[in-house]
């Protein structure tokens, strides 16, 4: 099959950053109408992290990129293009991506924000910054994806509330010779309002008789996110997979969006992956939104199963519908730190 890049890129490793506070079943439900036992039936979470008081999703950024760029045994003058994800940030303006380049000492002018492709947000970063450093002279990217759903979701919707927990990610990218890298991809959408978080231009906008009242906090449409999960990150990973000429045996691990064991497990079965292969974080993480195919490719590694030679396939789905697949082989083991 005909590479679809000109030039191999990479990942050199992953690091991961978490709040310190434990937020259990049993403390969700002593506000919420709902047992601990029916949310670990119905999702596979036991616990996951909120963000305290004295804590900051631009604190968790900054932490996983330090991570990440010291395990690929960089600098941050080596970083040559900087992408940053989050749908809940702590400011709209400025740019979270500019405010983490301060931070770290990184002088690149390359630097990019997405901010609503929600949980399927690292897989269009990895392909963006894969393009981008197609370009001569640009060899290091740095992807960092956040997410803080804690601060967006209702306290007391209990349908909401029991998935989410707050985390970062980050992953360096570099050119690498040899028939190696990101092997392919697949990206597709479906515009919905099925999930979905309200801007300030909305709630703080004209109203008219009859709109449909509009809160602060996310919605979501269980029913309709299963059905949208389980028909389409299938047959992306299929169409990825396809693309590189690689048969799911063949795969090492599979690094897919960690919205709940359940839809996980359903997931693998529609598409024939063994459960050994797929890691899981979403037991004691909860959702953690586009950091968690991060997550869940640290969790690989850390085990070892993110070796040089092995080939490994990522899948997410997100608000909007957003959905996509990546396919690499890898060069060497990555390296990661939580």
């Amino acid at each position: 099959m005909p590479r679809w890049q000109l030039t191999p890129v990479s990942p050199l490793s992953v690091g991961i950053a978490l709040p310190e506070r434990v937020v259990t079943n049993e403390e969700l439900c002593a506000t919420l109408k709902t047992s601990p036992e029916w949310i670990e039936r119905k999702t596979g979470i036991r616990e996951r992290r909120f963000l305290s008081d004295g804590e900051s999703i631009t604190d968790l950024v900054e932490e996983s990129a330090r991570k990440a760029v010291r395990q690929a045994g960089l600098t941050m003058r080596d970083i040559d293009v900087l992408l940053v994800t989050c749908s809940s940030p702590e400011w709209t303006m400025p740019s979270l991506g500019v405010l983490l380049a301060e931070r770290l000492g990184i002088e690149t002018p390359r630097i990019i924000d997405i901010t609503q492709h929600a949980c399927a947000s690292v897989v269009y970063a990895v392909y963006t910054a894969s393009c981008l450093l197609q370009e001569p002279d640009v060899r290091n990217a740095l992807v960092v994806c956040a997410e803080g759903p804690s601060r967006v979701t209702d306290p007391d919707d209990r349908l909401v509330r029991i998935f989410f927990g707050d985390a970062a990610g980050a992953m360096v990218l570099t050119k690498t010779p040899g028939d190696v890298g990101l092997l392919s991809y697949d990206l597709g959408n479906a515009p919905s309002p099925k999930v979905a978080l309200a801007a300030t231009a909305l709630l703080n906008g004209p109203k008219t008789e009859g709109d449909p009242e509009i809160g602060p906090y996310l919605t979501m449409d269980g029913p309709t996110v299963w059905q949208e999960a389980t028909t389409r990150v299938p047959k992306s990973l299929a169409a990825a997979l396809d693309a590189a000429g690689v048969e799911v045996d063949d795969v090492a691990g599979f690094a897919l969006h960690q919205a709940n064991l359940r839809l996980i497990e359903h997931i693998a079965g529609s598409a024939g992956i063994d459960m050994a292969k797929v890691a899981i974080t979403v037991d004691t993480l909860g959702n953690t939104g586009g950091a968690s195919p991060l997550t869940a490719l640290w969790r690989l590694a850390e085990d070892g199963r993110a070796k040089a030679g092995d080939v490994i396939a990522m899948g997410a789905i997100g608000a909007g519908f957003l959905w996509g697949s990546l396919c690499f082989r890898l060069p060497r083991d990555i390296r990661v730190e939580a």
